[in-house]
């Protein structure tokens, strides 16, 4: 019975790379051609996000049996932007993420936008590349972030940096949380649920049927007085931690 089920996800699986493939260099073509009107039609890239979350919602969609589930959209303000915060846990967190709605830009490790194909993409819809290990760099991604913020446009950002290897949240880094106190901005935290499961660290291999979870908890408000980003990033890590765990017991 392990057999089979193992043998029937690995064929799957390569159906579902597949479709994913032609699928992204599809979204990217249409999206490079959009990206070279942009400065006309599309100023700021919200045309270039919306083609990015249908790239992602088609990716998701393309899984062997997977189902996404999207809770708490009430917690997102309305009319204001917002720093995301997600905890991450696998390559489809990003894609299963594009199923929330309205315009965010993704801060993420510039590793990503080398990425044949998918990286360009990234690049063209108007993303934020972070270099790790470099702080003036990464002075200067925080004002790039704090411009968007200002232009009414929301950011994304895994405040642990890398995926989880066991599924255990990591040390959150700080510099998102120094960006919501110096802009003045509603961090709104995104626990996600299911994704490790479905691509699991180290294999491509699709699990069949996963059922993939994201919850938006309250917004966290930073004072405008707040000493310590470190104690700032606590407080939030704290928060998705327990509903990470209540998310647990209850699949």
């Amino acid at each position: 019975m392990a057999v089979s089920l193992f043998l029937l996800q690995f064929f799957l699986s390569i159906l579902a790379w597949i479709g994913i493939s032609i699928w992204t260099v599809l979204l990217t073509l249409l999206i490079g051609l959009i990206y070279l009107l942009h400065p006309l039609i599309d100023p700021q890239r919200r045309i270039l996000h919306r083609l990015a979350s249908i790239w992602g919602r088609g990716l998701m969609s393309l899984a062997p049996g997977c189902r996404v589930e999207v809770l708490g959209l009430e917690h997102i303000p309305p009319l204001r932007p917002v720093i995301f915060m997600a905890n991450h846990q696998s390559y489809t967190d990003v894609p299963a993420l594009f199923s929330l709605p309205g315009q965010f830009r993704w801060m993420a490790d510039e590793g990503l936008f080398r990425i044949p194909v998918f990286g360009w993409a990234m690049w063209m819809a108007g993303y934020l590349p972070v270099r790790r290990g470099d702080a003036r760099e990464g002075i200067r991604s925080l004002e790039r972030a704090k411009r968007l913020l200002e232009r009414g446009l929301s950011i994304f950002i895994f405040p642990e940096g890398t995926r989880s290897r066991s599924g255990a949240f990591g040390r959150f880094q700080t510099g998102g949380f120094r960006l919501a106190v110096a802009a003045g901005t509603p961090i709104l935290p995104v626990v996600i649920l299911g994704t490790r499961q479905l691509l699991p660290r180290g294999t491509w291999i699709f699990r069949w049927g996963i059922r993939v979870q994201i919850r938006l908890l309250p917004p966290v408000y930073p004072s405008k007085d707040q000493k310590s980003a470190r104690g700032l990033s606590e407080q939030v890590r704290a928060q998705m931690k327990r509903a990470y765990l209540r998310g647990l017991k209850s699949r």
